[in-house]
């Protein structure tokens, strides 16, 4: 997703109406995700690839069933069928139905995530890439997904990192379609935590302009260290420091013989 400025209230009732949403991100995906996995911009690739790693910890076995919410063109799907049958859903519906006719072997749903109707306790694996932060109402959006989830299966998500976008130059203006509700690392920890054991956190893709985070992440900085220890080291230096623009998480579904 483009980031933007404005931080607008975390009331659902405060959502733009679901065709204006809709409208926004036919058009937002038509024009940014119509592509492969290697023609994304760097920061999706990057995001997309760390999820396909993860998944592939797992260890799935035969049969292992995925679902991706807020899949856009289905340009992750297409990658995570090497591990399982994969359902895709996302609100942008004229994206869906092409995506749909281009891969015949993926199951894709249009609608908002939280009224389709899928089976209760069916997939191992949700995936959901920069979709948290468009979401009106987080826990229930949490809790929907812990629903559908296996006793066991895993959560692989990643949202925007409030801490990194309010340094940020590169900031878009928010769309009348958009909802933009960044999180810092505390917050999205008390989100999942009812509902889901963490078992591994980063961030991604660090890239910032103001304050301290202008030295940590300068060019400057990449010219000194990195003919040292390498560019792409650095980065994983910084993402494992919190300097990524998105937080990223991998957690199990906790039954409630599990809770505290």
């Amino acid at each position: 997703m483009t980031p933007g400025e404005p931080q607008p209230s975390r009331s659902p009732s405060s959502a733009p109406p679901l065709e204006v949403q809709r409208a926004f991100w036919n058009e937002w995906d038509t024009k940014y995700r119509e592509r492969s996995l290697e023609d994304l911009e760097p920061d999706s690739i990057r995001r997309g690839r760390l999820a396909l790693r993860w998944t592939e910890t797992l260890k799935l076995g035969s049969g292992a069933t995925i679902l991706e919410v807020g899949c856009a063109n289905g340009w992750l799907c297409e990658h995570l069928v090497t591990f399982g049958a994969v359902t895709g859903t996302d609100i942008a519906d004229e994206v869906i139905a092409r995506a749909q006719t281009r891969h015949p072997n993926i199951r894709f749903l249009a609608g908002d995530f939280s009224t389709l109707v899928l089976p209760a306790a069916s997939f191992d694996v949700v995936v959901c890439l920069e979709t948290l932060g468009c979401v009106a109402n987080q826990p229930a959006f949490l809790a929907h997904i812990a629903d559908l989830l296996k006793p066991g299966g895993h959560l692989i998500l990643t949202t925007q990192n409030r801490f990194v976008y309010e340094r940020y130059d590169g900031v878009a203006p928010q769309n009348p379609g958009q909802l933009r509700h960044w999180l810092f690392w505390s917050e999205l920890r008390r989100l999942l935590r009812p509902r889901y054991r963490i078992l591994r956190h980063t961030t991604v893709a660090p890239a910032s302009q103001r304050g301290m985070l202008r030295v940590v992440t300068s060019r400057k900085l990449d010219r000194i260290l990195g003919p040292v220890i390498g560019a792409e080291h650095l980065d994983r230096v910084r993402e494992t420091l919190g300097f990524g623009r998105s937080l990223a998480v991998l957690a199990r579904r906790e039954s409630r013989e599990e809770r505290p």
